[in-house]
């Protein structure tokens, strides 16, 4: 073999060997990044606000190798964690180890976690705060919208006796990273209508929010859930969705999806209008005055009857003299 031979041989094999080596490291950085910003949440000490650490989620191969989890390791992950926390890391699980899980399912995006009587045994500070690190852990998974929560195979309910339904990531708060804001309790009056569809009924309520969101959102989305009194009746759709609610000067701006329209009741057309506006108007003295937009358009005429390109003050001539406690 001459001297040029062995020289090309060498370098085949150096580029060869150097290939490989590119090639392992490239592995190695896809297998480290592959559960980066995914975390386990946990109370902190206080049991105020929530705290996380990091999810490697993966498992060891003989070779060294390093295996993606399936959806349900993943979930049966979070499962576990949410009694354990890392030891001498100051955080607490977020649920007790009498509270479990009876079963659990995952279908359309949405997972339906089954809880034990135990659950509900929480006070509500600590359930809305281990709902929220519940809702934001399972989240992360790929294959998970919401978090559906029941216990004893019944939907769970707020202190204030609301069925929690679906939670989604942006339930809670703005910034994962924040403390949970403080549970504020509050009476307020919502504004349902009788079965005719034409007048306005008070129904009282006390409630429980997270002041993470504004009480003008939680006023409304009570309205979009319906009312809690016999004979009183849905002024807006149930699938109805808050895109935004902001208050500015005395004027509240309620922006909904386009299924307050097109799923509108058959009811007349200044009842959903004003079971809105006299309801948040009620409960919230920083308010004289609301405009109601559909996905950011207001040059609209609802039912081609009511026009919502201005401000509505309260209409109290459509409510009818009684007021009934929910």
């Amino acid at each position: 073999m001459s001297a040029g031979t062995r020289r090309c041989l060498r370098l085949l094999l150096l580029t060869f060997s150097a290939a490989l080596i590119l090639s392992a490291c490239g592995n190695v950085k896809a297998t480290e990044s592959r559960y980066a910003g995914m975390y386990i949440w946990y109370l902190n000490e206080e049991e105020n606000g929530l705290l996380h650490s990091d999810f490697t989620g993966s498992s060891g191969t003989e070779s060294g190798e390093e295996e993606m989890l399936t959806t349900e390791e993943m979930i049966d992950s979070f499962l576990t964690a949410l009694k354990e926390a890392p030891e001498g890391s100051g955080y607490k699980p977020l649920v007790d180890d009498d509270v479990l899980i009876r079963e659990h399912t995952i279908e359309g995006g949405i997972l339906t976690l089954n809880f034990s009587d135990s659950y509900a045994g929480m006070s509500s500070t600590r359930e809305v705060l281990a709902r929220a690190g519940i809702v934001r852990t399972f989240v992360q998974i790929p294959d998970v919208s919401g978090v559906h929560f029941l216990i004893n195979g019944k939907e769970a309910v707020s202190p204030a006796g609301e069925v929690l339904g679906i939670m989604k990531e942006d339930t809670f708060v703005e910034d994962a990273g924040k403390q949970i804001n403080a549970i504020q309790h509050v009476a307020i009056n919502l504004y349902f209508t009788g079965e005719n569809g034409k007048t306005l009924r008070r129904e009282a309520r006390s409630i429980y929010y997270t002041s993470s969101k504004p009480l003008e959102w939680a006023i409304v989305e009570r309205i979009i859930a319906g009312p809690k009194v016999d004979g009183n009746y849905a002024t807006v759709p149930a699938n109805t969705q808050i895109i935004s609610v902001t208050t500015e000067n005395g004027t509240c701006y309620v922006n909904l999806n386009q299924t307050f329209i097109t799923n509108a009741l058959s009811i007349d057309a200044e009842i959903p209008v004003y079971s809105i506006v006299n309801s948040l108007i009620d409960d919230c003295s920083n308010i004289s005055a609301v405009r109601i937009s559909i996905e950011g358009e207001s040059n609209i005429a609802f039912k081609q009857v009511m026009d919502l390109s201005h401000p509505f003050e309260a209409n109290y001539t459509l409510v009818e003299a009684t007021i009934q406690d929910a």
